[in-house]
């Protein structure tokens, strides 16, 4: 492949472009295709993704649904940079890139459709794609020749110094994907376990059951083991825990969801639903929920979150959605002092 793209390369002329259409998820292929680039004398300059397969009954497990085309011009120069540095630079070029994209979606929102024109999976093949166009410009990263790192032969289950790169900015690709729903300065306040409970829920109120996006999401906020909080693991048929199904799991000091807000709410949807009391249910979230009463946004946030449940889980679990909507009104309602 290097060899097929640096003779090209060599007979482009300096404004010239190539377009590869590349169709994988996997965050080592995609470190491969940089070293290739690489290799060859060429840089990324722009990416678009396509989707190009359908949802269909026939097909079973994950699969690729998507296309992303890239745009390689001859790299220019031999700039260098360091690799703390270059971290910062991922970092901004991600949140640029998903910023434009959510960007497009409410836009398009506002306009003429419904649904988002970028789904959460396009947003993430994004972040690989700005990670290569970062990567790409630079001939030497702390001091190594990229082109002599690129063609350097692979170890099986070695982890490289590209892999961690992408692997970062596609982490940092996800870090940025907050639900609609809920601000971002409340979104960066959270634990990972709690943005995984809600950027799931939020995915599977848009459809969204394939095991993988569970593993990936979970990768992105390092949830220790993100199975404890699933009801389903299977391929397609994915889901999370209800309220009810968590009953009095996950409330000890070995859950990753420990003393968090996110479990005390969940608790109080729980016993909603088995028709505990209103004011026993709110006896037990005070105490549930470290500073309740010193800390009024932690009040403000159980009805943000009621809120934010309800609205996703209408469809998936009307009951549980009803308690939520009990929730947020007695909490509101609640006589302090």
């Amino acid at each position: 492949m290097v060899a097929a793209y640096k003779s090209m390369t060599e007979c482009m002329p300096p404004n010239g472009i190539q377009v590869i259409m590349f169709t994988h998820q996997s965050g080592s292929i995609w470190a491969d295709m940089a070293n290739i680039v690489w290799a060859s004398g060429l840089q990324v300059t722009a990416a678009w993704y396509v989707v190009t397969e359908t949802d269909s009954a026939l097909r079973e497990g994950s699969y690729v649904k998507g296309t992303v085309l890239l745009v390689l011009r001859k790299r220019q120069g031999a700039y260098k940079t360091t690799r703390d540095d270059l971290a910062w630079e991922i970092q901004e070029e991600v949140e640029k890139q998903v910023a434009d994209l959510t960007g497009l979606n409410q836009q398009a929102k506002g306009l003429y459709r419904d649904e988002n024109v970028f789904e959460d999976a396009d947003i993430q093949m994004a972040g690989y794609a700005a990670a290569l166009r970062v990567l790409t410009r630079y001939a030497v990263i702390d001091g190594r020749d990229m082109t002599a790192e690129a063609i350097r032969p692979r170890v099986k289950n070695e982890t490289t110094f590209v892999d961690g790169l992408i692997a970062f900015a596609v982490d940092t690709a996800n870090q940025c994907l907050a639900p609609q729903g809920i601000v971002k300065a409340q979104w960066d306040r959270l634990s990972g376990a709690e943005r995984f409970y809600l950027k799931m829920i939020d995915m599977e109120a848009r459809g969204a059951k394939t095991l993988d996006n569970y593993q990936n999401f979970a990768k992105a906020f390092k949830v220790r083991d993100f199975k404890a909080l699933l009801a389903s693991h299977k391929a397609n048929e994915a889901r999370l825990k209800s309220a009810v199904e968590l009953a009095r799991a996950e409330m000890g000091e070995g859950s990753e969801l420990y003393q968090s807000t996110l479990r005390a709410a969940l608790y109080a949807l729980m016993e909603l639903q088995k028709n505990v009391d209103g004011a026993e249910v709110l006896a037990h979230l005070t105490l549930n929920v470290p500073n309740y009463y010193g800390d009024m946004t932690q009040r403000e946030w159980v009805a943000e979150l009621a809120e934010y449940l309800a609205k996703r889980l209408d469809a998936l679990r009307p009951d549980e959605a009803s308690a939520a909507r009990v929730l947020r009104e007695l909490v509101k309602n609640q006589r302090l002092g």
